[in-house]
């Protein structure tokens, strides 16, 4: 069935929401505590969002340790000693996803999801990406099985000419690049450019 990208579908995912107050907090937590350095601040940003996007990190390969110690033995050293503050750095100064910007976001993700899935033992694309968005909200789109799944019903109004980029997560990469197509027949049609939140809201309307 042909999904039509109505106004009011527009309007419906960008007017607020009863989740706005609980991702303030998480957006809130990610702007006072933006390094990795803080043992304290690493457990609470990691648990938290894995736990409220349903991708938590304690979801694993190995389950030879409980997930307490899991997180306090392994999970927050190993972000700590990472350079996921440096990949951050590389942001700096980026204030929207372009032509420009476009491979260093989907880089920095990358990076990310090799650094959760050395952590885990799994793939840990859409802990990635929500990580990452709550850090930055303007450059990560957030990816999950529903919003692929949306994309899927827009086969004929996403058309997105797609090719891999070096040090990437591909699938991350496919998904990115047709949020980026998305939003530009959006723009074209309604003169509104979604923001990534605002294209969470409109994939999940059309995939609840």
């Amino acid at each position: 069935m042909a999904i039509c990208l109505t106004r009011s579908l527009i309007d419906e995912a960008t007017k607020p929401s009863i989740w706005d107050l609980g991702n303030k907090v998480l957006y809130d937590l990610c702007r006072k505590n933006p390094k990795h350095t803080n043992a304290d601040a690493v457990f609470a940003k990691i648990w938290l969002i894995g736990r409220a996007y349903a991708a938590a990190i304690e979801r694993r390969r190995n389950r030879a340790t409980n997930n307490d110690e899991f997180y306090t033995t392994t999970v927050v050293p190993e972000i700590c000693k990472s350079e996921i503050d440096q990949w951050l750095e590389n942001l700096r100064g980026v204030k929207a996803i372009n032509s420009k910007s476009f491979q260093r976001i989907l880089q920095v993700h990358g990076k990310v999801t090799k650094l959760f899935a050395h952590i885990s033992g799994l793939e840990k694309r859409s802990l990635a990406s929500k990580y990452l968005h709550f850090h930055q909200r303007k450059l990560f789109y957030i990816y999950d099985s529903r919003a692929v799944g949306a994309m899927g019903k827009l086969g004929d109004v996403v058309k997105q000419r797609w090719a891999p980029i070096e040090y990437t997560d591909n699938e991350y990469c496919r998904f990115a690049a047709n949020c980026e197509s998305l939003r530009k027949v959006v723009e074209d049609k309604h003169s509104i450019s979604l923001t990534p939140r605002q294209m969470d809201n409109l994939l999940l309307l059309i995939n609840p």
